[in-house]
């Protein structure tokens, strides 16, 4: 009877303390689908600053004006993420991990080790160390032969 008891006592306090990490779970994960929602939007922007050239803002003073305007909703953007603790992941020159990555192609480079990322083709974020967005990447590639690694030398 005692042992019945016991059981019961440590089930009860399995179930309040999952419900409890279920709980904090639903709070920290709830803006996940907005968080998602709003990733292209910080692209599209990050894409039209990278389109504009500093000599193009200086010769327009419009162009420059809507470049400034553009750098500051992107800003603000990522103060919003940043304080609910959406990250960009920057993994250059780190081996890839496909919880985190998705690689797209492959580039011979006989002077890295193969798995290596050598650039980012889209940003990547995750929300409180759970990616919501994965990097898309392309990945280094061992060269096989000499004659390979020579010609990608000439």
């Amino acid at each position: 009877m005692k042992n019945k008891y016991m059981r019961a006592l440590a089930d009860g306090e399995n179930i309040r303390n999952r419900s409890r990490k279920e709980l904090e779970d639903s709070k920290i994960f709830s803006i996940q689908s907005f968080a998602k929602e709003l990733l292209p939007v910080s692209d599209v922007l990050e894409k039209a600053l990278e389109s504009v050239t500093a000599e193009e803002c200086s010769s327009s003073k419009t162009l420059g004006n809507l470049q400034k305007g553009v750098s500051l909703t992107y800003n603000q953007l990522h103060q919003v993420f940043k304080r609910y603790k959406l990250e960009q992941i920057n993994p250059l020159d780190e081996q890839f991990d496909p919880v985190f990555h998705e690689a797209m192609f492959q580039v011979p480079d006989p002077t890295k080790k193969a798995g290596t990322v050598m650039s980012v083709i889209q940003t990547g974020y995750v929300l409180q160390s759970r990616s919501i967005s994965p990097q898309k990447l392309a990945l280094s590639r061992r060269v096989k032969t000499i004659e390979a690694r020579i010609n990608l030398l000439i």
